[in-house]
């Protein structure tokens, strides 16, 4: 079974806090024990939790970056500490580091990015991922929606996108006619669009599944 890696979740703005809390959350080996707005309920929560990571948003206010590190070293020593930093540049990420945390990861990067290097610093290792050798990716609100699909809504996107009926889906899932309407309506409602043609024109415009058909084919030649 695999080890779950307890953190805890500081950011400044609580729109982004949720958000990413509960993408990191739908993760199976991620527990999110709570989410802190100001450094003082970071500090707070380190301590009353002792988690193995905490993330840290670096303009989380009040104020000093290397005093709330420091005060949460103190308060959790086992603790791994990564920073989200909004232009994580080499220099930025070499100050980060030198104020006390134990990783630095720029806030443009996915949440599956975050979630990989949490892992990480969990492992016990470093992460720093810097602005300058971040490669293209998708725009985190689209991140935000589409994490917040399940693994059978990704699955039935994906072959709806494949051009499969919703029978044929049904089939391929070996689920029933409702149960795939519903996924589809689902897909609809937490996508934010009105139809299955949307939603399959949201999944191409945004790369969320492969290319048309490829899904298909692939599940008839494994």
């Amino acid at each position: 079974m695999t080890d779950v890696v307890n953190l805890v979740l500081a950011e400044q703005y609580v729109l982004i806090a949720e958000g990413l809390g509960m993408l990191l959350a739908s993760e199976d080996d991620l527990d999110v024990l709570g989410l802190a707005h100001h450094s003082g309920q970071a500090i707070e929560l380190a301590t009353k939790h002792q988690p193995t990571v905490l993330v840290l948003d670096a303009e989380l206010p009040p104020g000093d970056l290397e005093e709330t590190l420091a005060a949460v070293r103190a308060a959790a020593p086992a603790t791994r500490l990564l920073v989200l930093e909004g232009d994580a540049h080499l220099a930025t990420t070499a100050a980060v580091l030198a104020a006390g945390a134990d990783g630095c990861l720029a806030k443009d990067w996915s949440s599956r990015q975050v979630a990989a290097l949490v892992r990480r610093l969990a492992a016990g290792g470093q992460a720093v991922m810097t602005t300058a050798a971040r490669t293209p990716g998708r725009d985190p609100g689209v991140e935000l929606l589409v994490g917040t699909l399940t693994v059978r809504e990704r699955e039935t996107l994906g072959l709806l996108t494949g051009g499969l009926t919703t029978r044929r889906i049904a089939q391929e899932l070996c689920l029933s006619y409702q149960t795939v309407r519903s996924h589809i309506y689902n897909v609809c409602i937490k996508l934010g669009v009105h139809s299955q043609l949307e939603a399959v024109r949201f999944a191409l415009d945004h790369a969320v599944v492969e290319a048309p058909g490829s899904l298909a084919r692939e599940r008839h030649s494994a």
